[in-house]
């Protein structure tokens, strides 16, 4: 089947943990038989979809394409639901895309069909072409679970030369938890952070003076900017933050605005497929072929596929992960390893690294546009995910019961790039960001995800905070400079930052 693991989370019985308040409680009763019978229809019915799916397209190749993802025809009219949008995502997060849909590049021209030929996987990516590296999305994130992390030996080797290992810029694969709500921050924080910075021109204009604004969010200091006289900003006072004010929570170094840039680059980097965005984009002379090949608009990468993901397949998946489920906190049972934990809490402030990884960040509206950010031209209407609510659980939840104006996010995150010292510079600056510049990765989740670090080369917690530094260094030294019992507090707590244990029926 395309993805065994959404098996299991229709039949998703939770082995007794509850979410409550961002911490995982454990609850010993057996859901009842009515619950169980449900649960077992879902998986039979799942199941039997599954197998007709694969079946059928033995028979006639590209049907399960076809049942994996949605038009923009249908999204329009609501044809699915969105529960049965999160199991179509799924599939189409589970699929392994083939020649015939565009995956992989460079068949020599487009005078050769794409049946005849078969693309060679490419370990080390070649410039901003990339791979392919993988068949499909899931190749890489199923460590600690479905939707997880990578191993070490499914690093992304970006950038190279297409050869050798050494001039490639690795990445390890992050897990895909929660994007629904960091998306959602970084959208709320980045309209703050532009809002005070409007402000701040307005003032100089309308007083005649230099105003100096300082840049806040969330509890977060990105800096300050200065506003000139004739309302034109300086932002050489800026930090952590392009020039735009606008946050980017995605990949390791903070360089995509939204999940759909995010899903769009990746499919391109690892499967070698094209939206038609970026198509349109290369016809009207907008976006640079260079990265995508030397064909024409409609088959750049000269491939002999002239349609590879529509605007219909980034949507879904959009929907897809914006409903992944949230991770959670689940203290040890052990009343010594409990005990530790809530040391551990304690000296996780005391040394500072919460200074930048924030335990809890608020977010005030739960709703995301899965179609958003649109093409200019398009004007198609919304596809509402509600992050909170809808897709796969455990879920964040409001500040105050009964209460959704306001949620809380326990990522342990700033969503703010930092200078993390020489130690961990990449070989190279990934497009306007340093080297040494790196976003605050979130650490929810981080119990099943191990190796660490952006490259993967941290094999434990201890070896990943030792090999903190810049900005980082203090924090480390803090936590170096106490005692080994100290220490292993601090490590029993973050070992504790986890996912919700399921029951998964192969």
């Amino acid at each position: 089947m395309p993805h065994v693991a959404t098996l299991g989370r229709w039949v998703g019985v939770a082995l007794g943990i509850l979410s409550i308040q961002g911490f995982a409680t454990h609850e010993t009763a057996i859901p009842d038989d009515t619950v169980l019978q449900e649960q077992l229809e879902k998986s039979v019915d799942l199941r039997r979809r599954e197998t007709f799916d694969r079946v059928l397209d033995a028979r006639d190749p590209g049907e399960l394409v076809e049942h994996a993802t949605l038009t923009d025809a249908a999204l329009d009219r609501h044809i699915l639901g969105i529960d049965a949008l999160f199991v179509v995502g799924d599939e189409l997060f589970g699929y392994l895309f083939r020649p015939e849909n565009g995956w992989g590049s460079g068949s020599g021209g487009t005078d050769r069909k794409a049946i005849d030929y078969t693309p060679q996987l490419r370990r080390v990516q070649q410039g901003r072409a990339g791979g392919p590296d993988a068949f499909g999305c899931f190749s890489c994130h199923s460590k600690g679970g479905p939707d997880g992390a990578g191993t070490q030996t499914q690093n992304a080797f970006l950038f190279g030369d297409g050869e050798r290992i050494g001039s490639a810029d690795q990445r390890n694969a992050p897990h895909l938890l929660g994007l629904g709500p960091v998306a959602l921050l970084a959208r709320e924080m980045s309209a703050a952070l532009q809002a005070e910075a409007a402000g701040a021109s307005e003032r100089a204009r309308a007083e005649g003076r230099l105003v100096e604004q300082a840049l806040s969010t969330k509890g977060v200091s990105f800096g300050r900017v200065v506003a000139h006289s004739n309302g034109t900003l300086s932002y050489a006072a800026v930090e952590g933050v392009d020039p735009d004010l606008t946050i980017r929570p995605f990949g390791w170094k903070g360089h995509q605005a939204t999940l759909r840039d995010m899903a769009e680059e990746s499919l391109h980097i690892h499967q070698g497929l094209l939206s038609t965005r970026i198509q349109l984009a290369v016809r009207d002379g907008s976006l640079d072929a260079a990265p995508y090949g030397k064909g024409p608009w409609f088959d750049v990468d000269e491939d002999g596929v002239s349609l590879e993901i529509d605007s219909g397949m980034l949507t879904t998946v959009v929907a897809y992960l914006a409903q992944l489920e949230a991770p959670v906190i689940r203290p040890p049972h052990d009343p010594g390893l409990l005990d530790a934990f809530a040391a551990g809490r304690s000296y996780f402030d005391a040394v500072g690294c919460s200074g930048c990884h924030i335990p809890t960040l608020e977010l005030d509206d739960s709703k995301l546009d899965a179609r958003a950010p649109q093409p200019p031209a398009e004007d198609r209407p919304a596809f509402i995910v509600d992050v909170a609510k809808d897709g796969d659980g455990p879920k964040i939840e409001p500040k105050y019961a009964g209460n959704n104006t306001a949620y809380l996010v326990h990522l342990f995150s700033d969503l703010k790039r930092h200078d993390m010292g020489d130690g961990l510079a990449s070989p190279a600056p990934q497009g306007t960001i340093p080297t040494r510049m790196f976003l605050t990765r979130s650490l929810w989740g981080l119990a099943e995800t191990a190796p660490y670090l952006h490259d993967g080369r941290a094999p434990t917690v201890q070896d990943a905070i030792v090999l903190h530094g810049g900005e980082a260094a203090a924090a480390r030294d803090a936590y170096l400079a106490l005692d080994e019992n100290a220490r292993a507090s601090v490590r029993v707590f973050l070992a504790s930052l986890s996912r919700q244990p399921k029951l998964f029926v192969p």
